[in-house]
């Protein structure tokens, strides 16, 4: 899977864990922002709808944003680029 296919699945599945977990963007965006983000919130929103391709550094900031608010509530988890990498390949080194 390439990049721009990686960044849509981890899209894809940080809007359905923030979803389910009730947190809303501009939560989700505040905490990546604070952990030195460089999106904004109307871009993260974008991102999150498949309008807007983000760098995985970027991506994984918003995994981690998205992890802390998470921490005391039961998976699933947010995934990291690495995570979705190993899923597609379990053989590979990382």
């Amino acid at each position: 899977m390439d990049d721009d296919g990686l960044g849509a699945e981890q899209a894809r599945l940080l809007r359905e864990v923030i979803a389910r977990a009730g947190i809303e963007v501009e939560q989700l965006w505040f905490g990546y922002f604070t952990l030195g983000g460089h999106a904004g919130e109307i871009e993260v929103a974008a991102y999150l709808h498949h309008c807007l391709d983000l760098p995985a550094l970027q991506r994984d900031l918003l995994a981690h944003a998205a992890n802390e608010l998470l921490d005391r509530r039961p998976p699933p988890r947010a995934p990291y680029t690495s995570e979705l990498l190993h899923r597609e390949n379990p053989d590979a080194e990382e």
